[in-house]
């Protein structure tokens, strides 16, 4: 939804109706009160005459309102996005990053990244950016019990004093008169946020699919949570997923040693999860096709399992190249205790950490029980992602990423959009060669060739991704075992 299809009579209708599957799509400001909120806010509606509706909640609080306190409207889930957009707000690095880093970053001129933010949020990309730091600042201050320097540092700031003045300006008061008064959390490293979602969302189904895959002592995978170790640069520590008890959200209870890679944390587990997937809009178009018609109805909260890292998922689908789940997350688990680290200080379940690059670049992956050849695709891979690592977030299109890739030898395409479609979180890769889609689509015996699956799937797009993952599902209820990586 653009500034253009802002149609004032949908955003009333959903508005009235609190229309869920129109939450964080646009917002609603009241003139008399100064604030603005989600479309699903339980407060009684206002008159239409007082209600002024806009693209964002940065576009909102740029225009001088302020969020609501009872729905929280920098807690709502992100509107379905370019890709594009996606990957500049994804991967922006507030300590390093300018408008003109990632203009450069991501082969766009100035005018163009300012028309893509003014189209989807109606705001420049410097006012967006501030925003968002002005949002997170107030969600930290409102919803824990961090300090006032963490919670500068954590939403983007460089220093108090600037925190302080651009709470003071936009919010009318110091940072402490918007704390509240919480129960005191498990320790003062450890803080709990909200992560909202659009429904559907089959969280148990989500859970299922990590529960095979997950690592053993850096992931933790239980009937209720995800949990797992962190490790960002030199920041170290621990988050717990759990679904919230009457929410359509996420509770992720996270510790780290440095609380400035706090977005950093929240937009991976956003990422990991899908959260921001406007799934009725994906069900619309995948609808079409008998197969997954039938797929999305069994399982219409099934979402694109995303991954924490995309250098530990690029491991994880070289070492898932033609065998099943157990075999590859074994060879994951032997990696992880020969080449990563144990740190005391965490979860005895989730104590140790992934290896980095560094860690890996020299290493000759012996000892492991990996044929000859996996183990020189791994470490020409890692010493290739070492020198061209930008390529995988920051690529223009899937077939300039396998134009790339190809040419390492031992990767092949359906490594390459194994790894778009869950290491990138990237909607439209398709490993067309995946023998469960095959097995999926085939009829009466007959077996699809590859290039017939490739034409078959260009009506799924740019949502190919999911089809991939709904025909992987139909397959239910074979021995998760005999299915790829």
């Amino acid at each position: 939804m653009s500034v253009e299809q802002l149609d004032i009579q949908t955003c009333e209708s959903a508005r009235l109706s609190r229309d869920a599957r129109f939450d964080g799509k646009f917002f609603t400001a009241v003139l008399s009160t100064g604030i603005f909120c989600r479309p699903i806010c339980p407060a009684r509606p206002p008159k239409a005459e007082n209600v002024r509706y806009y693209l964002s909640a940065e576009q909102a609080l740029l225009a001088g309102y302020t969020p609501c306190k009872r729905c929280f409207p920098e807690q709502a889930a992100t509107k379905n996005l370019p890709l594009k957009l996606k990957k500049i707000i994804n991967n922006f690095d507030y300590k390093q990053d300018t408008l003109a880093s990632i203009a450069s970053k991501h082969q766009l001129s100035s005018r163009q990244l300012q028309r893509l933010f003014n189209q989807h949020f109606g705001i420049s990309p410097s006012e967006y950016f501030q925003q968002q730091r002005l949002l997170l600042a107030r969600k930290l201050l409102s919803t824990t019990e961090l300090t006032i320097s963490d919670i500068c540092f954590a939403s983007g700031f460089n220093s108090i004093r600037r925190f302080n003045e651009a709470i003071k300006h936009c919010y009318q008061c110091s940072p402490k008169a918007l704390r509240k008064r919480h129960a005191s959390p498990l320790n003062e490293n450890t803080i709990e946020i909200i992560l909202s979602y659009r429904p559907p969302f089959d969280w148990s189904l989500m859970l299922e699919f990590f529960h095979y895959r997950q690592i053993a002592g850096v992931e933790y995978v239980t009937d209720n949570s995800y949990q797992r170790s962190i490790a960002i640069d030199d920041c170290t520590g621990w988050l717990a997923i759990r679904h919230h008890v009457k929410k359509s959200a996420l509770v992720m209870q996270v510790s780290l040693s440095d609380f400035s890679y706090l977005n950093n944390v929240i937009i991976r587990v956003r990422r990991m999860f899908d959260l921001d997937a406007d799934i009725n809009l994906i069900h619309k178009q995948l609808n079409t096709h008998p197969k997954l018609k039938q797929v999305i109805q069994r399982f219409p909260g099934l979402r694109l399992p995303g991954s924490w890292d995309i250098f530990e998922f690029s491991i994880r689908a070289i070492l898932g190249q033609q065998i099943s789940v157990k075999a590859a997350t074994t060879y994951a688990e032997r990696i992880c205790q020969q080449y990563g680290k144990h740190f005391a200080h965490l979860p005895e379940a989730t104590s140790l950490t992934f290896p980095d690059i560094n860690s890996l670049v020299n290493t000759d992956f012996d000892h492991l029980g990996l044929t000859r050849s996996r183990r020189e695709t791994l470490q020409r891979w890692v010493k290739y992602f070492q020198q061209n690592h930008e390529l995988l977030t920051n690529y223009q299109s899937l077939e300039e990423l396998e134009k790339q890739l190809c040419q390492l030898k031992g990767i092949g395409p359906w490594t390459i959009n194994y790894i778009a479609m869950r290491g990138l979180s990237d909607p439209d890769a398709f490993p067309s060669a995946d023998l469960g889609i095959i097995k999926a689509l085939t009829e009466q015996d007959t077996t699809p060739k590859n290039k017939e699956i490739l034409a078959l799937s260009q009506q799924w797009r740019p949502w190919r991704a999911y089809a991939a993952i709904y025909l992987w599902h139909s397959l239910k209820p074979l021995n998760e075992s005999q299915q790829q990586d």
